[in-house]
């Protein structure tokens, strides 16, 4: 009876650890020593600079403006300056001189000009910069894309660290628990079983710890790769939000969708682009004219001395070429039918991805409030089942299901905080901008 009193204070001491640790709530994740930290506005910013397809997008935008500045330049006229020597071992005869010669020099200036062109250089002008805004707008969607792929990992390796606390938590309150059993069995209140049982429970939690880690180092590792770097990297603390910030109503995102999204801007230019293609095409029908000149210098002797100059006006009209105008014009009236379709569905995928993203962002916000109450629940719950089992009303597997049920909803909550973030980045995504932009662009709403 002595000892029993005794060890009641142990008893009560781990009761109150068991607690504690029910009541806590999920622990941020500690910052390790030698892992570089993040932002994610850094890890955007690196990962821009480093992602092959962000980089060859940018590429091909400043090449299609290379190619507006080709077709501007054709209006001007072109001009080249030409210069030769030559020398031979055996003499000829200059009949203009009456000399024997076997070297000479001469230089040349030149310059041509379509004088006109049937509207050739005007259509391919337009093609060239619908062409530079469809490269702008597909540069700018896969920014986006490279921004979106960045922000799902950087979460998943928040969401990765917040879940190796709660499995540290978990395999405390296990710990803790076992010392509990361990006392009750001393003081007969319970049996071995109890003492296996929650042993059990320790060896599942270092199994769920070791998984935790595991798949931590994995999304750091995973993160660096995708910001440039060959080592871990772990996001900064209290990444993953709460609740989602106030937006615009549905309808709105989704109209802002159809003229904003940098997939439909991409599509709508390609179609012009086509267009001004098709029309290019229609111009080889139609006589040109072209205007040429040009300066010469002559002499055996350096420097050159005789001099002449030439002008030409050459015009041309194409009768008949094999067909090749007539298959030129079809096919560019194929490739503009295709892009006319592909305009359309383009549109009407950039509003329903807006409305499929706002949506989800209300469910996921509204996940994250159900799982933060689950957390709660099961908080007390798990404190009301380890004082039933102190006064030896509860089991402890009535105690070990409380608790497992504890772990899985402080899973559920962190994954429930990761699809909001994410939500909230599928939406940045598909309007090509983020969402304080957004919001002053359009203003919040209590409707969203």
């Amino acid at each position: 009876m002595v000892t029993r009193m005794c060890k009641a204070p142990l008893l009560l001491g781990a009761l109150a650890a068991c607690f504690a640790l029910a009541t806590a709530p999920s622990p941020a994740p500690a910052q390790e020593e030698g892992v570089r930290v993040i932002t994610l506005d850094e890890a955007v910013s690196f990962a821009l600079e480093s992602d092959p397809a962000a980089v060859a997008a940018t590429g091909a935008e400043a090449t299609a403006r290379a190619e507006v500045r080709q077709a501007r330049a054709s209006f001007f006229p072109s001009l080249s300056l030409n210069s030769a020597y030559s020398n031979s071992s055996n003499q000829r005869f200059d009949q203009a001189t009456g000399r024997l010669v076997s070297q000479n020099y001469s230089a040349q200036l030149a310059v041509s000009y379509d004088l006109f062109a049937g509207g050739r250089r005007l259509a391919e002008q337009r093609s060239a910069t619908a062409d530079l805004r469809a490269a702008g707008a597909r540069s700018r969607a896969q920014r986006v894309e490279t921004v979106l792929a960045t922000q799902r990992q950087f979460f998943a390796a928040a969401a990765a660290g917040e879940l190796v606390g709660a499995a540290e938590q978990r395999l405390e309150r296990a710990r803790q628990q076992l010392v509990f059993a361990q006392t009750r069995l001393e003081l007969g209140t319970a049996t071995r079983s109890d003492l296996l049982r929650a042993e059990l429970e320790v060896g599942n939690a270092e199994l769920a710890v070791v998984d935790a880690r595991s798949a931590l180092r994995s999304a750091r590792l995973q993160l660096g790769r995708l910001i440039g770097l060959d080592e871990e990297v772990q996001p900064a603390a209290g990444s993953l939000p709460d609740d989602a910030p106030r937006l615009p109503a549905v309808e709105t995102l989704a109209s802002y969708a159809e003229r904003a999204s940098p997939a439909a801007v991409a599509a709508r230019s390609t179609l012009r682009a086509r267009s001004a293609e098709r029309w290019a095409a229609y111009t080889s029908y139609i006589p040109t004219l072209r205007a040429t000149g040009g300066y010469d210098w002559f002499s055996f002797e350096f420097p050159p001395t005789e001099q002449s100059w030439s002008l030409r006006l050459t015009a041309s009209v194409p009768l008949f070429n094999g067909l090749v105008r007539e298959t030129n014009i079809a096919r560019a009236r194929a490739a503009e039918e295709l892009a006319d379709a592909q305009s359309r569905d383009a549109v009407i995928g950039a509003r329903i991805a807006a409305e499929d993203a706002a949506r989800e962002i209300g469910a996921a916000e509204r996940r994250v409030q159900i799982a933060t109450r689950a957390v709660e629940l099961a908080q007390e719950d798990l404190r009301v089942q380890e004082e039933r089992y102190q006064l030896g009303n509860a089991t402890i597997l009535d105690l070990q299901t409380s608790q497992v049920a504890l772990a899985e909803a402080e899973v559920a909550w962190v994954r429930a905080r990761q699809a909001l973030a994410s939500a909230l980045g599928q939406l940045e995504s598909v309007l090509g901008t983020t969402v304080p932009e957004l919001q002053d662009a359009l203003g919040p709403s209590d409707d969203s």
